[in-house]
């Protein structure tokens, strides 16, 4: 069975000791954000702030910062983390409806201030404002009223208005179709939740699925839903908060600067929400995500592996690991057992078309490992000839938060860093007896070192 909510995870990180406790006064305008950047570097564990200026709310980041610590929330080893996160997502668990909910123990309908009742960070130092990063937005399509359910960045703008960066589905559809009927789309937006029902918001789903299902399938049991406010939107029951409002028809106002996951400034015309009512705990936790942090690379690659991976193990056999690095995610690195020189053409121009998010892949052999940087730097100097090796594709659809991007198109590139076949001897990697490497290994683990 998975967490309860937010707060029994952080207890359980507590007992673990997988939570660095901060107790000096830090403010939420840059600090916070500051010390996440910091301690980004310095530790894997979450970081629990308690005293933060001008709040009694204390604020917990890095939460999903290691895969040890997802293994950890989904209850198994981190070997099996990716088996099991590709079984679990790939299946559900209906949600169940509750009629009460302790987020509902404190609510405030009047001359609403989010500034004043929820420590939003302001992370970096062009940010026009404070911006909740990792908060779940809730809507219902106005047509069928299926439910949808995803991450978007939010800008609280003052008092009870906020902008949000609406772009992706089904929340964007379900936008569109509201503003062709002339009417605004109810939303909540839903802070602090369990590791399940924060990982289930990213995960790629078809058409018609049910994120709330798919959390169910994370955690092992069903997800407690209750319907709030006048629209009955439903909303997860053990939330720390959950603001309640609607997004204005046909509205746009410049939302950001915002220092973005990619590591650049960006702003938009982005559509409007006021919030009317606002809803928490009696002493609430407020989750926050700083963007351009190993946290967001992390939780990317763990999604692009789970639902891009089953595609390509599918469709190209001959690939024997992948994954991602860089900010965002935008170069591949696919290692394949090479028995053609047509395949790493084949899987390069195959990853570049079919994935908006990668403007970059490298093609490596067997012998390479894809979690040593060095060893890719040493396959490309050594195996890749820019003048046969290298594949520039153009007009591909790019990644929106790519500042690089025109229209959101891109140009793309591949490297072939893979030894000839017909060479293989002249390209024979250099390696210590594996049973020597062995025994050294254990020798030296004995005493200490290593």
């Amino acid at each position: 069975m998975g967490f309860t909510d937010l707060g029994s995870y952080i207890n359980h990180l507590r007992e673990h000791q997988q939570l660095l406790e901060v107790n000096q006064q830090l403010s939420p305008r840059y600090e916070i954000g500051a010390a996440l950047r910091y301690l980004d570097r310095k530790t894997t564990n979450a970081v629990y702030f308690s005293n933060v200026a001008g709040f009694s709310c204390p604020v917990v980041g890095n939460l999903l910062g290691s895969y040890e610590r997802i293994a950890l929330a989904m209850g198994v080893e981190r070997d099996q983390l990716l088996t099991e996160f590709n079984s679990r997502t790939g299946k559900t668990i209906s949600p169940h409806l509750v009629k009460e909910s302790p987020v509902e123990e404190v609510v405030h309908r009047q001359e609403i201030d989010l500034t004043k009742i929820m420590p939003v960070l302001t992370h970096h130092a062009r940010d026009v404002g404070p911006y909740m990063t990792c908060a779940l937005l809730v809507s219902a399509d106005p047509e069928t009223g299926a439910r949808g359910m995803g991450i978007h960045r939010i800008l609280v703008r003052g008092g009870n208005k906020v902008g949000i960066y609406i772009y992706n589905p089904p929340i964007r559809t379900f936008l569109d179709k509201a503003e062709a009927m002339g009417k605004p789309l109810d939303i909540a937006i839903v802070s602090g939740v369990d590791p399940a029902l924060f990982l289930s918001s990213i995960v790629y789903i078809k058409d018609g699925q049910d994120k709330f299902a798919v959390a169910g399938s994370i955690k092992g049991e069903p997800v407690e839903l209750f319907a709030c406010g006048e629209a009955g939107l439903q909303v997860p029951a053990q939330a720390e908060f959950v603001l309640l409002g609607q997004v204005l028809p046909g509205v746009r106002e410049e939302e950001g600067p915002f220092g973005e996951s990619s590591g650049y400034y960006l702003t938009y015309q982005n559509p409007v929400a006021e919030i009317h009512t606002v809803m928490h705990r009696r002493n609430p936790i407020y989750h926050a995500l700083m963007p351009f942090n190993k946290e967001n690379d992390l939780l990317l690659n763990l999604i692009w592996e789970s639902s891009v991976g089953k595609d390509l193990k599918e469709k190209v056999p001959f690939l024997t690991a992948f994954r991602l690095c860089s900010v965002m995610g935008m170069c591949a690195l696919l290692q394949i057992n090479k028995t053609s020189e047509t395949q790493p053409k084949e899987i390069l121009e195959y990853v570049l078309t079919t994935n908006p998010i990668i403007k970059g892949a490298i093609v490596v052999d067997t012998d390479v490992d894809l979690s040593n940087w060095d060893e890719i730097s040493w396959a490309i100097s050594t195996r890749f000839q820019p003048h046969q090796d290298l594949l520039i594709l153009g007009d591909q659809k790019g990644y929106p938060l790519d500042p690089s991007t025109k229209d959101v198109i891109t140009s793309k590139w591949g490297m072939d860093a893979t030894a000839p076949l017909k060479e293989k001897s002249r390209f024979e990697k250099v390696v210590v007896p594996a049973e020597v490497m062995e025994k050294v290994s254990e020798m030296l683990k004995s005493m200490n070192i290593g």
